[in-house]
């Protein structure tokens, strides 16, 4: 998985409806411009700090951040050319109804930027280190969502977490999987905020959003963690190509 952040200058004044979520926009015209078949193949948020808005207020030459995460190098240095090309051209960007010009791409960023291969990572952990010893807040920064309902709670999430990854991991016994990483993980606290939103043409009218803290320990807690830095860059739970199942991690 390899992640940017696209700064996009807007061209005029423009109120965007966002109740249908402008991710789904911004992932078309990305996928339209990398020609990707696979919704899968590319994530996109939606522009930083606008998910939960009813509507989104352009400014006519304001600066927006959006991040792209593709699976494969080869399309985001695709990515990286044609956006090239179209800011020496001086090129318009039409994302829907919003029309930008590219005013930069940000590649090192410790939230949102980088590159990560889950099989590597998985591969180099060793089974026989037994003082790995780390405390981590789990941020959910937009809502997880199954069966278009947001989820809460940790073992639930972690149940999702494990689904996500099933076909990248040769251990494919999930429930036993399950029950080694919860013995070498403690949950200290749990927080969780209910927000009322319209999302998805009002599909989605309540959500939850938190923070986790826990304490991972031994082979299957630093296993644990892997999976989390991953999902960075994967996100979790359905429509996470558009932005949603966003989180982050800070120790």
């Amino acid at each position: 998985m390899n992640s940017i952040i696209l700064e996009l200058s807007a061209l005029e004044n423009k109120i965007i409806d966002n109740t249908k979520i402008y991710g789904l926009e911004i992932h078309k015209k990305i996928s339209e411009m990398l020609e990707v078949e696979d919704k899968n193949d590319l994530r996109v948020s939606n522009i930083f700090g606008e998910f939960f808005k009813k509507r989104i207020e352009l400014e006519k030459n304001e600066k927006y951040k959006i991040r792209i995460t593709t699976k494969t190098q080869e399309k985001l240095l695709k990515l990286r050319d044609q956006l090239f090309q179209l800011a020496i051209n001086e090129e318009n960007i039409v994302i829907g109804e919003g029309i930008f010009q590219l005013a930069g791409i940000i590649t090192k960023n410790d939230t949102w930027c980088g590159e990560y291969d889950l099989r590597k990572e998985v591969k180099n952990l060793d089974i026989n280190k037994f003082n790995f010893l780390k405390k981590i807040n789990l941020k959910i920064v937009t809502p997880i969502l199954v069966d278009g309902k947001s989820i809460f709670g940790f073992e639930k999430i972690l149940e999702i977490i494990l689904k996500e990854v099933e076909s990248k991991l040769e251990e494919a016994e999930i429930k036993v999987l399950k029950e080694k990483i919860l013995n070498f993980i403690t949950v200290k606290r749990e927080f969780y905020r209910e927000k009322k939103v319209n999302l998805l043409n009002n599909n989605i009218k309540k959500v939850y959003i938190g923070d986790i803290e826990i304490e991972l320990y031994g082979y299957y807690g630093e296993f644990f963690l892997v999976l989390l830095q991953y999902l960075r860059y994967a996100g979790i739970g359905e429509f996470k190509e558009y932005g949603f199942g966003e989180i982050i991690l800070k120790s």
